[in-house]
């Protein structure tokens, strides 16, 4: 369990570093300690383990509503402000990269904790806006899938995933947001004229 502790930043950027350059499965608490330059003991103060620590990591990324909000005020179309609730979690995932993505994938196969769950969160809070901008884009002939918005948002989110494992067996082969917004433009069927809009949020670095 995390309580709150000087340390806790302090070991998981150490962690972090240290899964990446290693693998999570190479990592021993020793390794993380050492390179946090903490002790055993003030490491098991803080954490119970190391799966303890990638559940900080990923609790530890909490949703900027008015950050978002404000990014969806200046996207010009409804697709663009679409594409600003997508990126959001697209961009999340990327920044853990696939070894601590497989990593979470096997906790979560193990039950030890959910790694959709904030995922989920994220849609559930925002769910009404894509439903909404969803049925705009269809109105005006931009997203040209006749299905249900409220069934299509959450199969787009379920197709994200797919395309993440996918990533992650690629070893990091591509660009997983690149792919993703791809993808979802296909499967929303985007009008031609409309892909792509995607992209100034990537090169924006939003």
């Amino acid at each position: 369990m995390v309580t709150n502790s000087k340390n806790t930043d302090r070991i998981v950027s150490a962690s972090i570093e240290l899964f990446r350059r290693k693998g999570y499965s190479s990592v021993m608490v020793k390794d993380i300690c050492r390179e946090a330059g903490v002790s055993p003991s003030s490491f098991y103060s803080v954490f119970g383990g190391k799966d303890d620590v990638l559940l900080c990591l990923l609790r530890g990324h909490k949703d900027d509503f008015e950050g978002t909000m404000l990014e969806m005020l200046k996207a010009g179309t409804p697709l663009e402000k679409l594409w600003v609730l997508y990126n959001k979690y697209l961009c999340l995932a990327e920044s853990f990269g696939p070894e601590l993505t497989v990593a979470m994938f096997e906790l979560e196969l193990k039950r030890k904790f959910s790694f959709r769950a904030p995922v989920n969160d994220y849609i559930k809070r925002y769910s009404n806006w894509l439903v909404r901008l969803v049925e705009d884009c269809q109105a005006s002939g931009v997203i040209q899938n006749p299905g249900k918005a409220d069934e299509l948002v959450p199969m787009a989110v379920r197709l994200s995933f797919y395309i993440l494992l996918e990533w992650c067996v690629s070893k990091e082969a591509y660009s997983f947001t690149e792919r993703a917004f791809k993808e979802m433009e296909s499967f929303y069927i985007v009008r031609e004229d409309c892909r792509g809009q995607w992209k100034k949020l990537l090169d924006d670095g939003t």
